[in-house]
């Protein structure tokens, strides 16, 4: 059966386009300039208006979109999005970026570009031992650590990707952005766990429930 539109969509429907006119009303009232743009702008000055606005308009959001839905099951990423900062006065020291990536889950798997994600521990966190941050950072090195963009991805919007299995893992941890802190430069990575997510530093040891989150190869 088809649903019908009750009047809150159609308030909500209406909001964004009466919005947006107020917006370019404004603009063009404070630099005095009246309806007559509006012929202008479908003749002469059309090929300005789509070159000089339209064009860079439409680059900036797509530099700056952070997420599309394919699907129940699949989502594009924009790794070059500006990480999120996990607290005040944290600054980026390492951003491996990488441009827009496909995240998806098959079954009980999370996918990214096709690659299966894996729980990746080096021989140092095995068997009860730890390894400090610092030093699991260069043994990561050349390893298809993830993103934190796609962190962001999974627990603000997109609960249902998370593979249930990650449940019973500690902290799950993507090493594709490092950051700094400008109190005393100590660096940080993020992770996430079922309830949310965190950042800790790099002094601290990392065990065996504390994996990177690593596209097979």
């Amino acid at each position: 059966m088809r649903k019908s539109l009750n009047w809150k969509e159609v308030e909500q429907f209406l909001a964004v386009p009466w919005s947006l006119f107020a917006v370019i009303c404004n603009t063009f009232k404070e630099a005095l300039i009246g309806i007559e743009i509006i012929p202008w702008l479908i003749t002469d000055g059309k090929d300005f208006f789509i070159d000089n606005f339209l064009k860079p308009l439409g680059e900036e959001f797509l530099k700056n979109q952070r997420i599309r839905v394919l699907s129940d099951t699949t989502i594009m990423v924009n790794l070059d999005a500006a990480p999120r900062l996990p607290f005040d006065g944290a600054q980026i020291e390492k951003n491996d970026g990488g441009g827009w990536v496909k995240v998806e889950k098959r079954k009980d798997e999370l996918y990214v570009d096709g690659r299966k994600v894996i729980m990746r521990i080096v021989k140092r966190q095995k068997n009860g031992k730890t390894i400090r941050g610092y030093e699991l950072h260069d043994e990561l090195s050349g390893e298809l650590v993830l993103h934190p963009n796609i962190l962001d991805a999974l627990i603000e919007q997109h609960l249902n990707l998370i593979p249930k299995k990650w449940r019973s893992i500690g902290h799950i941890f993507f090493w594709g952005v490092i950051f700094r802190s400008s109190d005393d430069g100590s660096l940080f990575v993020r992770y996430i766990f079922w309830q949310g997510s965190g950042s800790i530093c790099l002094d601290h040891d990392f065990g065996s429930d504390d994996p990177a989150a690593v596209c097979a190869s």
